[in-house]
């Protein structure tokens, strides 16, 4: 059985919605001088600071992908426990951990 993440019936119901905010994401991406491991393991921080687990486990294997190890990723989390606070930080530091165990291991 597939499972039809929100993202996806967005994409499908606003396709022309969705691939602007892919160029967006993209420019903004490219605006600066950071490395993409630096990035992801900022957006780590910021999608747990905003509750997003889907966002979280994706940006953790996009971190991972780019080269940041277990020990960064949970600093990234771990940034996130001022704006966050505990109970944030620390589901957030479950999903990190979930997807850190999950792509090790493979």
């Amino acid at each position: 059985m597939s499972v039809t993440t929100p993202f996806e019936v967005f994409a499908k119901t606003f396709p022309d919605v969705v691939e602007s905010y892919r160029r967006m994401k993209k420019t903004y991406g490219e605006a600066g001088p950071l490395d993409e491991q630096t990035k992801q393991l900022i957006q780590v921080a910021i999608m747990i600071a905003i509750g997003s687990e889907s966002g979280t486990r994706d940006h953790v294997g996009f971190a991972l992908d780019a080269g940041a190890g277990a020990d960064e990723i949970r600093q990234a989390v771990l940034m996130a426990l001022g704006p966050a606070g505990m109970s944030a930080t620390s589901i957030g530091l479950k999903w990190a951990n979930e997807v850190i165990d999950e792509k090790t291991q493979s």
